[in-house]
């Protein structure tokens, strides 16, 4: 197989998937792109990237222009087209085959690629915003006056504090009029204790 880049003889090298299977993919030893067939791209194990830039560390941790515009298949010298993917990782540049549907990688843009997918899979962090802060302090105020001998005033206080009809797209406060009916006014209670359980669980 020739390189789509510089047409010079690429070598077989060898990355482990995600199951622990060996997958053989090509590379070019002059410019360091990569080839992958169908579905090889995507089996790639996270840290498989560092075991290929090891051909010349110095020479691939920075990715290249590639020579030539026009690249073709390396596979079916047919012409490779740029793929575009929504839900692909954005920056990074990559080459398809429209007939065997493989993907050439230039140096530098197979480790962009995994460092992508890494930081995608990094847990989210929950952000608390001050309402919810606000909303703690309320409960531990309450929980401190209960706790201080005032147990019938501050359970009328906790009673009037989960009842009270909360918006569910707002989470503010809403005003119960005299017009809601039985059925609606359990409805926004029961919506309000769910809601403060949530965020205190959050919280935590």
């Amino acid at each position: 197989m020739l390189c789509s880049n510089d047409k010079t003889e690429m070598t077989p090298v060898e990355i482990v998937s995600h199951y622990g299977q060996r997958i053989t993919l090509d590379q070019c030893p002059e410019c360091g792109g990569l080839w992958f067939d169908k579905f090889e791209l995507y089996r790639a194990k996270l840290d498989q990237a560092d075991k290929l830039e090891n051909i010349d560390s110095a020479r691939l941790t920075n990715p290249t222009l590639m020579k030539n515009y026009r690249l073709l298949c390396p596979r079916d010298r047919a012409e490779l087209i740029r793929f575009d993917d929504k839900y692909f990782p954005s920056g990074i540049i990559v080459a398809k085959c429209p007939v065997c549907e493989g993907f050439w990688l230039n140096r530098g843009e197979f480790t962009k690629y995994q460092k992508a997918r890494r930081a995608s899979k990094q847990p989210r962090e929950v952000i608390i915003t001050e309402s919810n802060a606000q909303l703690e302090e309320k409960m531990q105020r309450i929980l401190a006056d209960y706790q201080s001998n005032k147990g019938s005033d501050t359970l009328a206080r906790l009673g009037n504090f989960l009842s009270t009809p909360v918006d569910t797209v707002t989470m503010k406060p809403v005003a119960s009029g005299d017009t809601a009916s039985a059925a609606e006014r359990t409805i926004s209670t029961a919506m309000s204790v769910l809601m403060l359980a949530l965020r205190l669980f959050l919280r935590v």
